[in-house]
């Protein structure tokens, strides 16, 4: 028999009746129960009140151990109080019991441009004060050195623009003196460059136009109308729509038809179109002379705008050209009235001034060119900062692509067939 065990049976007669073994029995089972209690720690369902306000002091203890919920809390900020309080604690709360790290990859949005970054709403995103101010000042993007300010050209530019701009005089007055077919090919040439510049600045700036088309429709409108008169830039532009439509159609391009096809017959009508009235122009009995009167008066307002701006240019024009100034279309104005009252009307160099009582046609031609060619300059300048470009090229130094030289040009030979059509000259 195991003398510390109190359940078993003793076998031994002498060591009492049954019901004295009953009654040790039940007082060895209480003091057995008696014992676990005092070991276990935990207070005596009998004890005072004085212990059961220390089981509930540890009770309030491991209450305020356990997690606080938002529902719970009783350190709800009053409506007065500033939020940031209640943020400040539900972030100090949710640390304790947050993983430090994400358990999954955070995805940010794609997008392909940058001022789709910039133009994001910082302030829509916090709840911070001052925190959208503040992220939107460090994410602002720099000035843009085409839109703050006018920075004049340095002398070396200005010197190779010279030299350049001599050069491509002299092949214009060289063809313009070889016949209507040399000017036609060299117009054409010119025409062919800057659909190359127009296409190829297209698709750094994200479009996917048939560039092939527009090629093909550029070169064909000068040599339509010289050959056809109007109605062959008409013709052109017809199959030009058909096959751009096409091109989609059959599946040769997919990608945003609207958008590539609108580029693409915007550059046929800005390049082909402008630049087939030379055409036009060229097979009138004195075709060359009236592309010679385009070409005088629309350098007159370059060179006069380029070098009182350059000189005087104080004043910004447009917001779309910053080196542009009042001053230099003032100049520009004025050069282009006076080379068509010197050169045409009383020189008589082209038929504007040929013949007595037509002095006054050269001068309303100068005034035509003097309103038309600041236009044409300002209107390439909108869309260059729109494609997000300085120079359409630089295939000529100190003047920038081909396009860049004759942008003015391409609207001034419609302005001078329709001035000679007014003015009963053809």
């Amino acid at each position: 028999m195991d003398d510390d065990n109190p359940f078993q049976k003793s076998n031994d007669p002498s060591e009492g009746s049954p019901d004295d073994e009953q009654a040790m029995f039940l007082d060895d089972l209480t003091s057995l129960f008696d014992e676990e209690e005092e070991d276990s720690g935990l207070p005596h369902w009998g004890e005072s009140a004085a212990g059961e306000e220390a089981a509930e002091d540890d009770w309030d203890t491991l209450a305020d151990a356990a997690p606080r919920w938002r529902e719970d809390s009783d350190d709800s900020p009053s409506e007065d109080q500033p939020e940031m309080a209640s943020v400040g604690r539900q972030a100090e709360s949710a640390s304790v019991f947050e993983d430090p790290e994400p358990t999954e990859a955070v995805e940010f949005p794609s997008v392909d441009r940058v001022d789709e970054v910039l133009s994001l709403d910082i302030q829509e995103t916090t709840d911070m004060p001052g925190i959208g101010e503040t992220s939107e000042t460090l994410l602002s993007p720099p000035p843009s050195p085409m839109s703050e300010s006018r920075v004049p050209p340095r002398e070396g530019n200005t010197i190779t623009a010279i030299v350049v701009g001599l050069v491509l005089g002299g092949i214009v007055l060289g063809a313009i003196a070889g016949g209507e077919e040399a000017t036609l090919a060299v117009l054409t040439i010119a025409l062919l460059l800057a659909a190359a510049e127009w296409f190829t600045t297209l698709r750094h700036a994200g479009y996917q136009p048939p560039a092939l088309l527009g090629f093909v429709a550029v070169v064909a409108m000068p040599l339509a109308a010289y050959w056809r008169g109007a109605d062959g830039i008409v013709l052109v532009l017809v199959f030009a729509l058909f096959g751009a439509g096409l091109w989609y159609v059959g599946g040769v391009g997919r990608d945003r038809p609207l958008s590539n096809l609108g580029v693409t017959l915007f550059g046929i009508v800005y390049i082909g179109v402008a630049g087939a009235f030379g055409g036009l122009l060229l097979d009138l009995p004195d075709g060359r002379e009236f592309v010679l009167s385009a070409v005088i008066l629309t350098v007159a307002h370059d060179v006069g705008a380029f070098a009182v701006g350059r000189a005087a240019g104080r004043t910004p024009l447009s917001k779309v050209s910053p080196n542009k100034t009042v001053e230099g279309l003032i100049g520009g104005t004025i050069a282009t009235i006076g080379a068509a009252l010197v050169l045409i009307s009383i020189l008589e160099i082209g038929p504007f001034g040929d013949g007595p009582g037509s002095r006054s046609d050269g001068v309303v031609l100068g005034i035509v060119v003097a309103v038309v060619a600041p236009l044409a300059d300002l209107m390439e300048s909108a869309i260059k900062r729109d494609l997000g470009v300085k120079d359409m090229g630089s295939l000529l130094p100190g003047h920038g692509g081909m396009l860049d030289r004759i942008d003015a040009l391409l609207l001034v030979l419609p302005a001078t067939y329709f001035t000679a059509l007014m003015l009963d000259i053809i």
